[in-house]
């Protein structure tokens, strides 16, 4: 197993629909059309329910698992499946083992990803477990690209009777028996704030209604955040170059800090769902010189769309 690095290349092309807003297709003729189409009896959003199988067919969870069983799978990252083959995550957060250099990535071949997770380690018809061929990492936007091992494997028994799909097969790439990947929409150009007031969600585990559940939480994009000055409340921008930031310290949120594992924030655009980038690294968490802002205060996404022609290549150089 490989890895990649790669260098942002923002073409004069992608400058140029930095003025408009679009799709970009899933790099796949396959799935172009069909990307960001949630798997719900409705297209209500309940926060703070437990989601159910199919809701966020797009949702992953990463682990690292090198192998003896006396060393269960850890939960190291979150990631979006973008194309049948491909999983976009936060790059920072697969280099977050202890005991492992700064910024030494995780071995690929030692590498899980559950498609379509509902709870952690919990299996369901409409979700899948892969091995890993490849990770690609963008530096500069602190980008992954994971490309999937599609070609059935022989039988591999996780911790807790967990089975990665296999069979007897000619060794030709398919996709398993009953899978139908569901990809999340890309947004190459953006103004984001044209994106003033719309509702996002990021995807929360719930330690009170199931045990490693998830469950959606509301964040809605507003000119300034509300942050905690010394006797008044303070307002500071939530733009801030390609990120975005939310207050959420009145929100019940588990998200810790000193273990970022890339939460991923979705929204709903022309009809369909969208990624909007990850959660940014510890190491350039800071807010701008000068906020008010504390950190248990607001939580600060990357937007990726800058990142697009990096992803876009990657997507060409691995069909070619």
């Amino acid at each position: 197993m490989s890895v990649h690095a790669g260098r942002m290349r923002i073409s004069f092309a992608v400058v140029l629909l930095l003025v408009g807003l679009r799709h970009v297709p899933v790099p796949t003729a396959a799935h172009q059309c069909f990307c960001g189409v949630r798997r719900a009896q409705n297209e209500t959003i309940y926060p703070d329910v437990p989601i159910e199988p199919g809701e966020w067919p797009w949702h992953t969870l990463i682990y690292y698992w090198p192998g003896p069983k006396l060393y269960p799978p850890a939960r190291v990252c979150e990631g979006a499946l973008i194309d049948e083959r491909f999983v976009l995550a936060a790059a920072h957060c697969l280099a977050a083992m202890p005991g492992r250099r700064n910024g030494e990535l995780l071995p690929a071949d030692q590498l899980v990803v559950h498609v379509g997770v509902v709870a952690v380690q919990q299996d369901h018809e409409h979700s899948r477990r892969f091995l890993v061929r490849n990770v690609t990492v963008e530096d500069e936007s602190d980008l992954a690209l994971i490309e999937l091992v599609l070609v059935q494997e022989p039988p591999r028994v996780l911790p807790a009777g967990l089975l990665l799909d296999s069979a007897e097969g000619s060794g030709e790439e398919q996709q398993p028996a009953g899978w139908k990947p569901t990809p999340v929409c890309l947004v190459d150009a953006l103004d984001l704030t044209t994106l003033y007031g719309t509702e996002m969600y990021i995807l929360n585990q719930s330690q009170r209604n199931r045990l490693g559940g998830y469950e959606p939480v509301r964040l809605i994009l507003d000119e300034f955040l509300l942050c905690s000055g010394s006797t008044l409340a303070m307002k500071s921008r939530s733009i801030n170059g390609t990120s975005v930031s939310f207050t959420i310290k009145d929100l019940n949120l588990n998200l810790n800090p000193s273990h970022d594992r890339g939460t991923a924030l979705y929204f709903k655009h022309q009809g369909t769902w969208s990624l909007l980038g990850f959660t940014v690294a510890r190491t350039t968490r800071q807010w701008t010189p000068g906020s008010v802002c504390l950190p248990n205060d607001i939580i600060s996404f990357d937007c990726l769309y800058p990142a697009l022609d990096w992803v876009m290549e990657n997507f060409a150089d691995t069909n070619s």
